[in-house]
């Protein structure tokens, strides 16, 4: 080939082909329209415009309050995403997205509560005297308690008295449920009156007076150890409630609202996913148990 052959026309050197090798017009004869060799802007322009156009369905895609273009669904909804990957997030992605927010609300609700949590005892417990029930004479022990609040919410109070070589063991309890339960002593003040086994020698009773719990008992001797626990929720207690309520609420509420969202905004696979994981979870989590249930039957526990 000679070096006049191998420059290209489009280089300047030479026309341009008439016809392509297969026999048909080639690119540029059909771009030059009047033939010069020359192809100018107008040509091209309104060359472009004849070619072809594209045909067919174009659908859209929401992202965010925008939408791009994209073909349907399988189930007939926007969005990109084959019917059965709508499926499995409402089966098994959203239910885990909300039992997530559920535990997280739940454990905030527990933590404020324990914020007001309170325990103490005391090993040395002192005789303050007698008092009398009905003309009965009652042995008074005081035991201090620290930390604990003027108006206990919820409070458990017990003494103990220890098995010896002379007596047997003894104990008495009452809680703030039992307040209701009462005597007044021959002084006019009122005393809970305390539940006992072992060895008490009869009935005994209990009076809080801010942080000194006062024991009046028929056993003379002096109980070992006295100890009480309980709550002062103050004003955590009704963020603590709400938060609970919502950590239980989410589940039907979210369900129910996923559910409505797919109809409404056409992922029907999403709604029936979501509205299958009502029976599916509660299998699952019963299957669960039944797994437990056997491997401690089998471990011989």
């Amino acid at each position: 080939m000679s070096e006049e052959q191998g420059d290209s026309w489009w280089e300047g050197q030479g026309e341009a082909p008439a016809e392509d090798s297969g026999g048909g017009e080639d690119l540029f004869s059909k771009l030059d329209a009047d033939g010069d060799g020359v192809v100018t802007r107008e040509e091209f322009e309104d060359a472009m415009g004849q070619g072809p156009i594209l045909s067919g369905e174009v659908s859209t895609i929401p992202v965010g309050d925008a939408s791009a273009l994209g073909a349907q669904g399988d189930d007939g909804s926007v969005g990109g995403m084959s019917s059965s990957a709508w499926f499995a997030i409402g089966l098994i992605g959203a239910p885990m997205a909300l039992g997530l927010v559920s535990l997280v609300l739940i454990a905030i609700s527990d933590s404020l509560y324990e914020d007001g949590w309170f325990s103490d005892r005391d090993d040395s417990l002192e005789i303050e005297g007698t008092v009398q029930f009905g003309g009965e004479d009652y042995t008074v022990f005081q035991a201090d308690f620290d930390g604990m609040p003027s108006e206990p919410d919820w409070y458990s109070v017990r003494i103990e008295w220890n098995e010896d070589y002379s007596r047997d063991f003894a104990d008495c309890w009452a809680d703030d449920v039992m307040e209701w339960d009462y005597d007044l002593s021959d002084d006019g003040q009122k005393w809970t009156l305390m539940h006992c086994g072992g060895e008490s020698d009869g009935d005994a009773y209990v009076r809080l007076d801010g942080s000194t719990g006062n024991f009046a008992t028929k056993r003379p001797d002096t109980p070992n150890l006295a100890w009480i626990d309980g709550e002062s929720w103050g004003q955590m207690q009704g963020g603590a409630d709400l938060l609970g309520f919502l950590g239980v609420a989410i589940w039907p509420v979210g369900l129910i609202a996923g559910s409505v969202w797919g109809f409404t905004k056409g992922h029907t696979s999403f709604a029936y996913g979501m509205l299958s994981s009502m029976v599916v979870a509660p299998l699952v989590l019963f299957g669960l148990c039944v797994i437990v249930f056997l491997a401690f039957v089998a471990g011989g526990f």
